[in-house]
């Protein structure tokens, strides 16, 4: 094609875009950055809270594990007590099932309490941490959300303005061309 037949005032639309168009989209396009960074960030900090939770745990495991090899150092091995209590029910007479608490068969059953209620605290306040930060997120979110509404209502008003723009250049171009003609 020549360059005779083209409008030299008008542009291809790819071109033309105005200023204020492409800062309504650069906001959009940062308030997303934004919504995705924080996201981001949530999801750091919530595998560095399960990270450090574990940590714990480990920790917590290893000193009950050394209290508890403490305690077992003086005390026989569990094969020798099964032995010797087994030696003194037969000299006594009793069976293995007289003897024993029904209700207290399973070596998890003799916990501690101050032992769960520590590791009931414990993940009470991990749900707590991680319920916070999760409320925290939500509300940065709608914040967010907000921000991003609005900056789209003020995209459609932009548009309304560029295309009421168009149309009066337009006007004038059909209005010069008219001029030319006569």
């Amino acid at each position: 094609m020549s360059e005779e037949g083209l409008n030299p005032v008008r542009k291809s639309s790819r071109t033309e875009r105005s200023p204020s168009r492409s800062k309504q989209g650069n906001q959009s396009k940062e308030i997303e950055k934004k919504i995705e960074t924080v996201l981001r960030e949530i999801r750091e900090d919530m595998a560095g809270i399960v990270e450090e939770s574990k940590v714990r745990r480990k920790e917590l495991a290893a000193v009950r594990e050394k209290k508890g090899e403490q305690k077992r150092e003086d005390m026989p091995k569990s094969s020798e007590v099964r032995k010797e209590r087994s030696k003194r029910e037969r000299e006594e007479g009793k069976t293995s099932k007289e003897g024993k608490n029904p209700l207290r068969n399973s070596s998890r059953t003799r916990r501690s309490p101050n032992r769960s209620e520590k590791e009931n605290q414990s993940k009470e306040m991990d749900k707590e941490m991680k319920t916070t930060m999760i409320r925290e997120i939500r509300e940065e979110i709608k914040a967010l959300r907000k921000e991003l509404a609005a900056v789209r209502e003020e995209n459609g008003e932009l548009r309304k303005e560029l295309a009421t723009v168009r149309e009066e250049m337009r006007g004038r171009e059909e209005k010069g061309q008219a001029e030319k003609a006569d």
